[in-house]
């Protein structure tokens, strides 16, 4: 085949963030394990930020792994739904990739439940969902 001929690619795109460069003549990405990667040196050397899988999960939502590190101490200490609708709601006001339409979504939702081990009760989707709609209607509007 020459140079003029075209080739067929097929690209397969199973959720998370993609984006397609085509006229990028390279593009790397690296992937280590678990770990989220900061991009500058550690401040506090040997501190590592390890996640756990249901943990990583969140991070596609949540560009700066500090925030993801206070949101994750936030998450576990949360007792009930209310307490986590509160910092979902918080989340959802400062990260750009949470917005009102996700937080409320299954899929959203269910991040939450491994990563919530105060909870004795009260940990269902609907219960989280309807805790969210309250503490969202709840929250001091923003002036403009």
């Amino acid at each position: 085949m020459n140079d003029k001929e075209h080739s067929n690619i097929t690209f397969n795109i199973y959720g998370g963030s993609n984006q397609v460069l085509p006229n990028a003549t390279t593009a790397t990405q690296n992937f280590y394990g678990s770990r989220a990667v900061q991009d500058g040196p550690d401040e506090e050397k040997g501190k590592d930020s390890l996640l756990t899988p249901e943990a990583a999960r969140l991070s596609v939502y949540i560009n700066k792994v500090e925030d993801l590190d206070m949101y994750l101490a936030q998450i576990v200490e949360c007792t009930s739904a209310a307490e986590l609708a509160k910092v979902i709601v918080n989340m959802a006001e400062r990260e750009p990739n949470i917005t009102q339409e996700v937080i409320v979504k299954e899929k959203f939702i269910s991040l939450f439940l491994p990563i919530t081990p105060k909870f004795t009760s009260g940990k269902s989707i609907d219960n989280i969902r309807a805790r969210i709609n309250d503490a969202w209607a709840k929250r001091p509007k923003r002036r403009i």
